[in-house]
């Protein structure tokens, strides 16, 4: 049995910052509350914690609330300890059923009538809500995520200061925002003060962010570049702001990622340990996988799980037009399809059935990237059988 069928009342919620608005209707479809709205706060839930009492209590209503961004975590934790039975639902089931109607119309209180009508007719998937131990890893690794993407956007603004004035500067180091790089753009951060330097202090500043690594040739490379620089003339005080304030910023990140890193390592200790053996795993990815996945027995089959990372294949085809490229829908947790694309990568360049997998890939003519995303759906099996089964993986079958 369904269990929308199992109540007789259903109670929508759509969720927001500051108010929420619910709704409740029984099997017909009939109101027993209209859309009412209630405060995110303590006086608000008791409000309609009262009226859910008054339509029969957590017995007989099911409750249904949108998974909109974080606002939805402090409620959902209250209702489920007061008994009640929340099913929380992707806004894209909301805005699918929303079309559903003929009228262009789009307010909060409809929006909760369209929540209580999906939980009402069981048409409805419900999101992954994770215990103790997987919130904690799915908020730590969320933010390292964060973290590695603030850091990429300071790179990209720390380049577009210093290329209008030092365009020569991208050729000396091979990596541009390398220790020895950084180092020398915030003693130097324009051929102006390269040049005032001279090749001692140059040489010594190199030397010592590289240790040992560059030397008086480098220096000289450097120099040289400055001195024949096409760069623009103005601004060299703007510039110079610009670029150490963004190199403070990138070095404090960096502190940042690593006292995160050090935690979820830590973390991994508390994770089941058989996602430390899923092809390219480490602690930090088995640490994300847990924390995106738990409960990973909502989850029927391993076609979910590749769904849920937005991994399966999006397909566009009416009368005889058929879409060439079939590419990924992205309707899933973006964090779990970067945890496993990032495994895949790495099982790639390993030995075992993923590489095998992805080797065949790339013979049948797709390209790098198109290969290691296959092959990341190809390990969301594998990870979700181990995962049900609670077991190691076995790169080879047992002889039974």
């Amino acid at each position: 049995m369904k269990p929308s069928k199992r109540y007789t009342r259903y109670c929508g919620i759509d969720v927001a910052k500051r108010k929420h608005v619910a709704c409740i209707i029984d099997r017909d479809g009939r109101f027993l509350l209209r859309s009412q709205s209630f405060g995110n706060d303590a006086e608000g839930y008791q409000r309609i914690l009262a009226r859910l009492r008054e339509v029969g209590g957590p017995a007989k209503v099911l409750v249904g609330m949108e998974a909109t961004g974080h606002y939805w975590y402090g409620l959902h934790d209250f209702l489920t300890r007061q008994r009640y039975e929340v099913a929380v639902l992707n806004p894209i089931q909301t805005a699918q059923q929303a079309k559903m109607g003929i009228r262009k119309t789009k307010t909060d209180k409809i929006d909760a009538k369209h929540v209580a009508t999906l939980i009402k007719n069981g048409a409805h998937r419900m999101a992954l809500v994770p215990g103790e131990i997987g919130m904690t890893c799915r908020q730590l690794t969320r933010l390292r995520y964060s973290v590695i993407g603030q850091t990429t956007r300071l790179k990209q603004l720390l380049g577009a200061r210093v290329h209008p004035v030092w365009p020569e500067y991208e050729t000396f180091f091979a990596n541009r925002f390398s220790v020895t790089a950084r180092a020398l753009l915030h003693a130097a951060p324009t051929p102006a003060d390269v040049l005032a330097l001279g090749r001692e202090q140059v040489t010594e500043i190199i030397r010592g962010a590289s240790r040992g690594r560059y030397g008086p040739a480098m220096a000289d490379k450097i120099l040289q570049g400055a001195a024949q620089s096409v760069g623009m003339r103005r601004g060299f005080e703007g510039t110079r702001l610009c670029v150490r304030t963004l190199l403070t910023q990138i070095d404090a990140l960096a502190g940042v990622r690593g006292q995160l890193d050090a935690e979820i390592i830590q973390l991994a200790e508390r994770v089941p340990s058989y996602l430390l053996t899923l092809p390219g795993a480490d602690p930090i990815r088995a640490v994300a996988f847990f924390g995106e996945t738990d409960p990973i027995e909502a989850l029927q089959n391993p076609s979910q799980l590749v769904a849920f990372a937005g991994l399966d294949p999006s397909v566009f085809q009416t009368g005889q037009r058929d879409a060439p490229k079939r590419r990924i829908s992205k309707r899933g947790s973006p964090c779990l399809r970067r945890t496993l694309w990032g495994m895949a990568h790495r099982a790639a360049y390993q030995d075992g059935c993923l590489r095998d997998y992805f080797l065949r890939k790339r013979a049948q003519g797709l390209h790098h990237l198109a290969a290691v995303t296959a092959t990341a759906a190809k390990l969301c099996h594998i990870a979700w059988r181990i995962s049900i089964d609670q077991r190691d993986y076995l790169p080879e079958p047992p002889s039974s």
